[in-house]
């Protein structure tokens, strides 16, 4: 799936046509360089979202699909912000955007909030969901819960009592 396809099956196609429109120069070529980017499902349950790229060259958007409708159109919305920021701003040159003041004018063009971070019930709880116990403490014997194994060549100590970590 592109940007393209996915903007148009969920109505935000224009949206970003009218923002190219005012905020670029030669708006029809620009469409055709953000069109064709890749659109992929992220593993990620910590956020929401990410804009990839290598070097000067854009690879693709990361969308955690498990979020509500809403909030899915908003996270889309907000890495495209960050994949026009980069080809407009950044041309020729690795991305160092961030949420500045250019990645403003384009959420701001989108219509959507200049917040860095969203939050998502849905995904939120698949985080959770995914949580297993990696260590007990030998101390106090409270679990500890990750989503990844503790790497087993280092010990660690519990920042509650202080007791050794054992994993499980």
């Amino acid at each position: 799936m592109t940007v393209y396809d996915f903007a148009n099956r969920h109505g935000l196609w224009h949206r970003i046509e009218q923002a190219v429109a005012v905020l670029v120069p030669d708006g029809q070529t620009f469409l055709e360089r953000i069109r064709s980017v890749p659109v992929k499902a992220s593993k990620a349950t910590r956020s929401l979202g990410c804009y990839y790229s290598r070097g000067s060259e854009p690879r693709c958007i990361r969308l955690q699909f498990v979020q509500e409708p809403d909030a899915l159109r908003q996270t889309f919305l907000h890495e495209v912000a960050h994949l026009c920021d980069h080809l407009l701003t950044f041309q020729g040159k690795m991305y160092r955007g961030g949420h500045g003041k250019n990645w403003q004018h384009w959420a701001k063009s989108f219509k959507i909030s200049s917040e860095r971070c969203g939050h998502s019930p849905a995904v939120a709880k698949l985080h959770q969901e995914r949580l297993k116990v990696v260590a007990v403490c030998e101390r106090c014997q409270q679990p500890i819960y990750r989503q990844r194994r503790l790497p087993s060549r280092r010990q660690y100590l519990h920042a509650g009592c202080g007791g050794r970590l054992r994993p499980v």
